[in-house]
């Protein structure tokens, strides 16, 4: 079969789409997840390590790993980086801007060619084409180009890292975008292939390694609120 990213032919690895490491605080104590799932067709399920799927090949898979690596690290408090808060504003710096731009940049493209219905309202068309060649050759493009806003979301003053969403499609000014909640932020991917400038440019990673994003409770979540509401509107909030 045909690798995703290199589109060489090989044994295809069962790839994340949404890395393995930002399932570990919704796992139980057999190490098992429950998607909860407003789908028609399917009620909720459970899964052993994540959503998986054939994708990538070996040398590919490696390659994402090490930028999920370095997120990792970063999410998870295990840099050396600058914060500093003023209000509901975290601002970051010391961030490697290519690694966390192509860990952001490989999830939006992972979603948009993944064949699992749960990312099935991720499709970027002829930006999908664009995000892989950066993907592949390492570059991370035009840093104007599909910037990514992000926003921290808290619950009785911790991190809420107990939810991934699935990713929905909606317009931000005028720009068609896709929000994914996983790892305590909500990721909303700005795409077009014109440069964003202005308030978007300030409020996205920057190539100096700063980036800023907006605290909000959880309970102010619009998204989240309304997953909820249909899943117990569909008798599957979980217990």
């Amino acid at each position: 079969m045909r690798c995703a990213l290199c589109l060489q032919e090989s044994e295809l690895q069962r790839s994340h789409v949404i890395p393995e490491f930002l399932y570990r605080s919704l796992y139980d104590d057999k190490h098992r997840l429950q998607v909860l799932s407003t789908l028609g067709d399917r009620g909720n399920w459970l899964e052993q390590k994540g959503l998986r799927e054939p994708l990538l090949c070996s040398p590919c898979e490696q390659k994402l790993s090490g930028w999920e690596r370095y997120a990792s690290l970063v999410l998870q408090g295990g840099l050396p980086l600058t914060i500093r808060r003023e209000g509901k504003i975290i601002f970051v710096a010391g961030l490697d801007y290519l690694k966390f731009r192509l860990f952001q940049l490989s999830i939006l493209w992972r979603a948009s060619v993944s064949k699992l219905a749960f990312f099935r309202r991720v499709r970027l068309g002829p930006h999908e084409e664009v995000l892989r060649h950066w993907l592949n050759t390492g570059e991370g493009g035009d840093p104007q180009m599909y910037g990514c806003l992000m926003f921290g979301i808290n619950l009785s003053g911790s991190a809420f890292t107990q939810v991934i969403m699935q990713p929905v499609a909606s317009r931000v000014n005028g720009v068609r975008s896709y929000r994914f909640m996983f790892g305590g932020f909500v990721w909303a991917y700005l795409v077009s292939s014109q440069s964003l400038g202005g308030a978007f440019a300030a409020c996205t990673l920057k190539p100096d390694g700063s980036a800023l994003f907006m605290v909000q409770p959880a309970q102010s979540m619009q998204d989240l609120a309304s997953f909820s509401k249909e899943l117990s509107r569909l008798g599957r909030a979980p217990g």
